[in-house]
């Protein structure tokens, strides 16, 4: 009897550390359940006003300062929305007409809005008021600057030689 008590209050005054663990069975991975997808609703239609802007937007890639590229298309899905891609990122943008002829396309959830005068566009974030992408020239905006350039030019010319 006294050696069972013996091993008791050894057993009873050993060390956790001491004690010898067996590894768990359980995963140390947190497992998480996947989540659905959010179905993307299609947008409203768009009405007169917007559609008439859309033949009037250059499609395919821009060159902007900084090496920066801007990629403009139509939307697969959405007929007169287009897909703009800037650093790997795509956004959906609807056209909004103007009264200045200015080319306008926005994305307002993201904040984002395009702008496409006859020399350049630029990217916007209306969000926090800065320029993402500035300076950009697509291949018809670059023949219309040189157009403006010789044209420049001409008339300096002209000027020149009637004094």
């Amino acid at each position: 009897m006294r050696a069972l008590l013996v091993a008791t209050l050894i057993l009873a005054l050993t060390p956790s550390w001491a004690t010898p663990t067996v590894p768990s069975t359980k995963s140390s991975r947190k497992v998480t359940k996947a989540v659905a997808p959010v179905p993307v609703q299609e947008p409203l239609p768009l009405d007169d006003a917007q559609l008439s802007v859309v033949p009037n937007v250059l499609l395919g890639e821009s060159q902007c300062e900084f090496g920066r590229k801007v990629r403009l298309e139509p939307h697969p899905q959405w007929n007169g929305r287009f897909l703009l891609t800037l650093d790997q990122k795509v956004y959906t943008l609807t056209p909004q007409p103007t009264t200045t002829g200015v080319i306008r396309l926005e994305n307002t959830q993201d904040g984002l809005l395009w702008l496409q005068v006859p020399v350049k566009s630029m990217l916007m974030n209306s969000k926090i008021g800065q320029r993402m992408a500035d300076n950009c020239l697509h291949s018809a905006q670059v023949a219309e600057v040189e157009a403006m350039r010789v044209q420049e030019e001409a008339t300096s010319t002209t000027q020149t030689l009637s004094q």
